[in-house]
């Protein structure tokens, strides 16, 4: 078996798409499942030694702001809004600011950091 995160993360959704046609499959879907959620269990950390916190908040205080696109594309984090909310839980004061984009008009959130923080 691979140790590849992309292959793992391929096997498991290929399989999970042959398990709702194929019923056969889901044995080998759930042990391929698995295998992908202890990857994404095993955090950030061991990869660049920082929590999915430390890295939003390294990124705050040296771009200023971040958005739900530029975390996920930039980190591939999923969750900024609960990783943000962590980080208020810690005691950062972190500012949402509501946006709307110049020319699809669609509103997002830039998060800062307050200057208490």
């Amino acid at each position: 078996m691979t140790t590849d995160p992309d292959e793992i993360f391929d096997r498991a959704e290929t399989l999970c798409l042959a398990a709702v046609a194929e019923p056969k499959y889901i044995d080998e879907y759930r042990a391929a499942h698995k295998a992908a959620q202890a990857l994404e269990h095993s955090g950030w950390r061991r990869k660049t030694g920082l929590t999915q916190n430390q890295i939003i908040l390294k990124h705050l205080k040296k771009a200023g702001s971040i958005t739900v696109r530029e975390a996920l594309v930039d980190y591939s984090v999923a969750s900024l809004t609960k990783r943000i909310a962590e980080l208020r839980e810690q005691g950062y004061e972190i500012i949402s600011t509501p946006k709307f984009h110049p020319i699809t008009q669609q509103k997002y959130v830039r998060y800062t950091l307050g200057a208490a923080s």
